[in-house]
């Protein structure tokens, strides 16, 4: 009996152990407008984008270029935007402004925002000076397949961001 028990405590951590050496740390939960979200669940590549609905210039430009980019591709991928501006954004208007780029994009509020931004290593700070709410961002887009990480698109030209994509088919 203390041989199977042993054996069964060993079994234990050892699964235990494998589950949190496997662990994807680029997979997450999160609300969007229709209920929960995972994007373990996403049948689809996945463009991850994180940035806020106020931004004057490279989130428009980058949610525009993507959709471009996938409608020029014949690629079917799921645009992602997660807000970085909680105090304005809401998960109502936030996804509102990211089918204004294309009508299936979504977006999402993560469970553990600052764990998720993390793992994608974002940078992003918001300041408040004279009653005026500045915010920096990293302008990355994250490609994904399966919950992993194919590429980091940092060069966001038409021909450098088509290039990118296809690594998704």
């Amino acid at each position: 009996m203390k041989k199977v028990l042993i054996l069964l405590f060993l079994a234990l951590i050892f699964l235990g152990l494998g589950a949190v050496l496997g662990a994807n740390k680029y997979d997450f939960s999160a609300k969007s407008v229709r209920g929960e979200f995972a994007l373990s669940r996403l049948n689809k590549p996945a463009l991850l984008y994180f940035g806020y609905t106020n931004c004057p210039d490279v989130c428009p430009a980058t949610l525009y270029l993507l959709n471009n980019a996938l409608d020029e591709l014949g690629l079917d991928a799921q645009i992602i935007f997660i807000s970085v501006d909680k105090q304005r954004d809401s998960l109502k208007a936030c996804d509102e402004y990211a089918k204004h780029f294309r009508a299936d994009a979504i977006c999402v509020e993560p469970k553990n925002f600052e764990k998720v931004a993390k793992a994608y290593d974002v940078k992003y700070k918001i300041e408040s000076k004279n009653g005026q709410i500045s915010v920096a961002h990293s302008p990355y887009v994250y490609a994904l397949k399966d919950t992993q990480l194919i590429t980091v698109i940092e060069n966001l030209s038409q021909k450098a961001l088509k290039r990118e994509l296809l690594k998704l088919k």
